[in-house]
């Protein structure tokens, strides 16, 4: 890639330094980070002493949650939230030595942070990578365009976001999808929300109805089996789930997580109500991406076009969108962004453009962020900018739809 840009491999090269660079300073000013990891940490010390990590989590978030009355601003820890059939591997990992098992984690972690990055960089026609190239530096720093310490997070949806889209990416040139229903079918073991990304293949190519209904059901047996294999494990874990909404108040981002934390400023105690309202937008938003799926394949637009508006669609059809499920977004969202925008000026405008906007963004949301520990208008600010940049992506490629129809004099469906 830096071969097409010699005259600016330099400053690329200063921009990658300055990347790595700022991740241990940033972890030496915030020594809070790698929360995730101490969580995994804990259910593999619990799993290696006999212990439930469901229901040792779930004593100590019952513990402080009985002592807010007295101390209202403790924050509430989180626990162990993956299903039990992970605890076999938490067992095995276990007999590792810790130095071994830390380096070997964050080795991994960081080649799929990277293939995020570079997977995004692979929807950037050749007139737009060289914009792309500078951005994908930060990338990391800002998922969803907007600044967040995820990165430092540990969390294992890094690892497994970047094997699904690397995978994808292979699925693409070569026309096979095995390793990546493969690799969906392990994220699901750990997420299983992650099997809402089977709408990839099936709005992405020809003929994958029936491995990816294959897949999902395979995903739903998995998970639904394990409370016949570990009932109290399962009940436990539920349970661990259930105090994510209910004491965390760990909503996500996307539509229907604001809608939960609406309920909850109003006073409206955790309940189903999120997911009817989810199902309410969910197929109504895979209707629109599988119509423009279909312009796709009839060749009305190239995949470098349909693979941001897709991705970010698919995201969006998960019912809890975390910080770390838009971090594969950041650059896809900024092609999205330059391309709407790019429509109505100059490719150097609309650079400049798409430039302030984001700078002037990410200013107010770290002004205002020692007012949000948290983090509470970052999430706002992040769904509302989710859904207008997909919204604004799926115009985009509904114009140049109805222009490609014109110019083959076909009638155009589109109003």
């Amino acid at each position: 890639m830096l071969s097409r840009f010699s005259g600016y491999r330099w400053v690329l090269f200063v921009l990658w330094v300055l990347a790595f660079a700022a991740i241990p300073v940033w972890n030496a000013v915030d020594p809070g980070d790698g929360r995730d990891t101490k969580i995994y940490l804990n259910a593999i010390h619990s799993v290696q002493a006999g212990h439930d990590p469901y229901a040792d989590g779930i004593a100590v978030q019952e513990a402080i949650h009985a002592q807010l009355a007295l101390h209202p601003h403790t924050q509430l820890p989180y626990s162990y939230v993956y299903s039990p059939v992970t605890l076999p591997l938490l067992r095995m990992i276990g007999f590792f030595p810790l130095s071994l098992l830390f380096a070997g984690y964050w080795l991994i972690y960081a080649a799929g942070a990277l293939a995020q990055i570079w997977a995004g960089m692979q929807a950037a026609e050749p007139k737009e990578r060289r914009y792309a190239a500078f951005l994908a530096p930060a990338a990391a720093f800002f998922p969803g365009l907007l600044q967040h310490d995820v990165l430092l997070s540990g969390n294992i949806a890094y690892i497994l976001y970047g094997a699904i889209f690397l995978t994808a990416l292979l699925c693409w040139r070569r026309g096979k999808w095995h390793w990546f229903y493969l690799a969906v079918l392990a994220a699901s073991c750990f997420k299983i929300p992650m099997l809402s990304l089977l709408a990839i293949p099936l709005l992405s190519a020809r003929k994958q109805w029936l491995p990816a209904c294959i897949t999902a059901a395979a995903g739903v047996g998995l998970f639904t089996v394990q409370l016949w294999i570990w009932p109290v494990y399962f009940c436990n874990y539920l349970r661990a789930v259930e105090l994510q909404f209910s004491y965390n108040h760990d909503f996500g981002v996307g539509p229907a997580g604001l809608f939960g934390l609406a309920l909850f400023d109003a006073g409206i105690p955790y309940s189903p109500a999120s997911m009817i309202f989810y199902s309410l937008y969910a197929l109504p938003l895979f209707g629109l991406l599988f119509f423009l799926s279909r312009q796709f394949l009839s060749g009305k637009f190239a995949l470098e076009q349909w693979i941001p508006v897709m991705v970010t669609g698919v995201i969006l059809l998960n019912p809890r969108i975390k910080e770390y499920d838009v971090a594969p977004l950041s650059l896809l969202m900024a092609l999205i962004l330059w391309r709407v925008i790019s429509t109505f000026t100059r490719n150097s405008r609309a650079t400049l453009f798409s430039f302030l906007f984001l700078i002037s963004i990410n200013i107010v949301i770290i002004f205002i962020e020692h007012l949000d520990a948290g983090k509470y208008y970052w999430k706002h600010t992040e769904g509302i900018l989710l859904a207008g940049i997909f919204a604004a992506g799926c115009w985009n490629l509904l114009r140049q739809t109805r222009e490609s129809a014109i110019k083959i004099g076909i009638p155009s469906t589109i109003g």
